[in-house]
């Protein structure tokens, strides 16, 4: 699994911006994990903020509602994630915190 940093830029920005977070594109790789670890599949993170993601995935309807996503390759950069959207093999994840994160 191959980490990459994310770009500088923020995504288009809409007439109205609903996001709470601004978006980053990124093209980085992922493993999903169910809560027993196995392993349900990889996939691409397309773009991320502090509050979720969007992700290519191959068998979007496989997909548990709840899972983790591992963003390094030893597993220590990890995401729980929350399916809030589909469409075909794309996913929008919302990222469950322990903590509250802080707005800017």
């Amino acid at each position: 699994m191959t980490d990459r940093s994310i770009q500088s830029k923020p995504t288009a920005k809409l007439r109205y911006e609903r996001r709470r977070y601004p978006r980053h594109f990124v093209r980085q790789t992922g493993v999903m994990i169910d809560a027993d670890g196995s392993v349900l599949g990889s996939c691409l993170m397309v773009d991320v903020s502090a509050g979720g993601a969007h992700l290519r995935v191959k068998a979007p309807n496989a997909l548990p509602n709840q899972f983790t996503l591992l963003l390094s390759q030893y597993g220590q950069l990890r995401r729980h994630c929350c399916v809030v959207w589909q469409k075909e093999n794309v996913i929008g994840v919302h990222f469950v915190h322990s903590t509250p994160i802080k707005e800017k």
